[in-house]
């Protein structure tokens, strides 16, 4: 069975492209803002943002009660590993690309990112050779919730390599 850090790096992922999600929360958090898509966006930069502040109850907020993965986590266990992946490590730093976000029916989406994580500041896609960083694609599923903020319900999650971000 894997180590509780082993499971951890991609729920911590998970968590990061979340954030990312949420960074314009601004916009993205009032229902009436914008549209769905720059409200999605704008989660995925606040879970980033979050992230990078090691705040896991920044990205907590931007996950649905409701969600459940292929891998049997609910929110509690998605919270648990982010926490653990945050505390575990001194520094923080993302590069994310939001490849597509689709809204599939009303109140429904699905958003494909990118991102990397490492201990150190990432200047851009191509600074991603000579870091030791962890690279990720997700496929996050989006709901928004009968508050009017869309939340992470389920998401899956790949290796990426450096091409990806360019």
């Amino acid at each position: 069975m894997p180590t509780l850090a082993a499971r951890a790096a991609p729920r911590l992922m998970l968590v990061a492209a979340g954030v990312l999600l949420a960074l314009g929360c601004g916009l993205a958090c009032a229902p009436d803002a914008s549209t769905p898509e720059e409200r999605i966006r704008a989660v995925l930069a606040a879970l980033e943002a979050g992230a990078e502040k090691k705040s896991a109850g920044a990205i907590k907020e931007h996950v649905s009660e409701l969600y459940a993965d292929a891998q049997g986590n609910d929110k509690r266990a998605i919270a648990q590993l982010v926490a653990f992946h945050l505390l575990r490590n001194q520094s923080v730093y993302l590069l994310t690309r939001v490849r597509s976000v689709e809204i599939e029916a009303p109140g429904a989406a699905r958003a494909e990112v990118l991102v990397a994580m490492a201990g150190t500041p990432i200047a851009g896609p191509e600074a991603l050779l000579g870091l030791r960083a962890d690279l990720y694609r997700f496929d996050l599923r989006l709901a928004e919730e009968s508050d009017g903020a869309w939340r992470i319900r389920s998401a899956e999650w790949r290796p990426a390599a450096v091409g990806d971000f360019r």
